[in-house]
């Protein structure tokens, strides 16, 4: 039996409100030979196996305890049938065939562990919105081919300006993520991590200029409530750290001096500061502090 190119894991945490739209768009716009997994992490009073039996090309697993969105993460990893695994949030919309005009002879090699894709954001009603996050990250993106196979001291620096990529609209390679593994003790940075870790050790990013994903932004998802502590800027500046010792090691001045400068996250930090600081003044000043410290 031929290893499918991709198989889509849906990690489910709690209600998840939006997971009939998330598998209604899957099953739309995935081909056929491409494995659906939901992969739910166990809460109480919630079992989403009902929901997901309306779609009976979809497989179900349900942790027998709570992994947590990194332990989810690395199990979408582990039980991946694919070349490559997409790990789409379950609030996410699929709106066209990530594999469609898929250059494989280009893109399946033993270098590229990751290839992003490109999104459109939406909001809870689906509609297109453009905030101020997104317009960052769309201005922090380099200047792209319809494929780019980025050299890795370029995208190095690059992603110290910024992380542009957006976690669910990026295909892992599978064989390599099994071996490095997800960091679960981050939250929001686990991707950012993972990118420098990949780059130390000569992996390659890709980037396929097609708009497959309806990225959601809702005040209750993971991601939004997570940002809205100091937490969030720890896991970034100590990604920075680890990203400031790896461009010495190479040599990598420019590199070394974008990831300590941190530019992006400083001024994330001192806007969140500022909105936190009536209901939170403790936290607004920890976080203004640790925006306004080098990184050591």
């Amino acid at each position: 039996m031929n290893q499918p190119l991709l198989h889509v894991m849906i990690p489910a945490y709690g209600e998840s409100p939006y997971l009939r739209q998330t598998l209604e768009s899957a099953v739309k716009f995935l081909p056929t030979d491409v494995p659906i997994t939901v992969i739910e992490d166990p809460s109480p009073g919630v079992d989403l196996e009902k929901l997901v039996k309306d779609f009976p090309r979809v497989q179900y697993v349900r942790n027998s305890s709570r992994l947590g969105i990194g332990g989810n993460f690395n199990k979408s990893i582990e039980l991946s049938s694919g070349i490559f695994t997409q790990i789409c949030g379950s609030d996410d919309l699929f709106i066209d065939n990530p594999l469609s005009n898929f250059d494989s002879q280009n893109l399946i090699n033993t270098e590229i562990a990751v290839i992003g894709l490109d999104v459109e954001v939406i909001n809870e009603k689906n509609r297109i919105v453009k905030t101020i996050p997104d317009q960052v990250k769309r201005a922090l993106r380099p200047k792209l081919k319809q494929i780019s196979i980025f050299e890795n001291k370029k995208i190095f620096s690059n992603l110290m300006l910024g992380d542009w990529l957006y976690f669910p609209a990026i295909l892992w390679k599978t064989e390599v993520i099994k071996q490095i593994k997800f960091d679960s003790t981050f939250h929001t940075a686990m991707d950012l991590d993972i990118f420098i870790r990949l780059i130390n050790n000569e992996n390659k990013i890709a980037f396929i200029k097609k708009k497959v994903l309806g990225y959601r932004r809702h005040d209750q998802s993971a991601s939004s409530l997570y940002a809205k502590s100091i937490g969030r800027f720890d896991e970034e500046f100590l990604c920075h750290k680890n990203a400031i010792e790896i461009a010495r090691k190479k040599n990598w001045k420019t590199g070394a001096i974008l990831a300590q400068l941190a530019l992006t996250v400083r001024l994330h930090a001192i806007m969140q500061s500022f909105l936190m600081v009536f209901t939170s003044p403790l936290s607004a000043l920890k976080v203004l502090v640790k925006a306004i410290s080098p990184i050591r």
